[in-house]
């Protein structure tokens, strides 16, 4: 009974783990939006505080995909007058080599959004993502930083947040 048992684990190990090795690439959407919830938070960071991958790659440089699948929530946050979204992206990238993707830039029109995303293969799928949102104040200009790094499962919603504004994050695979 208990070879039994370590032979199932065994093969569900073997067959779970090449699911990331089969992806060709992955379709990458993101909703960014600002959010004014009140909060106690003192925040006092005036300058970036982003280090910056040497490898860093435009986000204009990766095709974008036939459809998006965030559209709803888009609009609902539009609707809604505590959020404001401030972007809705989607790009098709490649798997990169050495369990890392290049990292991708991510920048509003404005610049007033800066940052990069970037998926990881290692012991299970992560996002990491490390954006910056300058908003003005009376004592001058404020950044506010989300910098996380999660593990995510392939084709769920995942929320980021920060007190001042939050990333909806979808992964999903895409074979080229």
């Amino acid at each position: 009974m208990m070879l039994k048992i370590a032979a199932h684990s065994l093969a569900a190990m073997l067959f779970c783990s090449p699911v990331l090795a089969e992806v060709d690439a992955y379709q990458i959407e993101l909703i960014i939006f600002s959010q004014a919830m009140p909060n106690t938070e003192v925040f006092e960071q005036t300058s970036s505080q982003i280090t910056w991958p040497s490898d860093l790659t435009e986000l204009s440089a990766y095709k974008k995909p036939d459809s998006t699948m965030l559209d709803d929530s888009y609009a609902a946050l539009a609707k809604d007058s505590t959020y404001k979204p401030i972007m809705h992206v989607a790009w098709i990238q490649p798997v990169g080599t050495g369990g890392a993707s290049t990292p991708v830039r991510i920048q509003d029109n404005d610049g007033k959004l800066n940052g990069y995303l970037q998926i990881e293969q290692g012991q299970g799928l992560q996002l990491a993502i490390d954006l910056e949102l300058t908003a003005n104040s009376s004592n001058g200009s404020i950044i506010y930083r989300l910098n996380e790094k999660r593990l995510i499962k392939l084709n769920d919603v995942h929320y980021l947040d920060h007190p001042k504004f939050g990333v909806i994050a979808k992964v999903s695979p895409y074979k080229i």
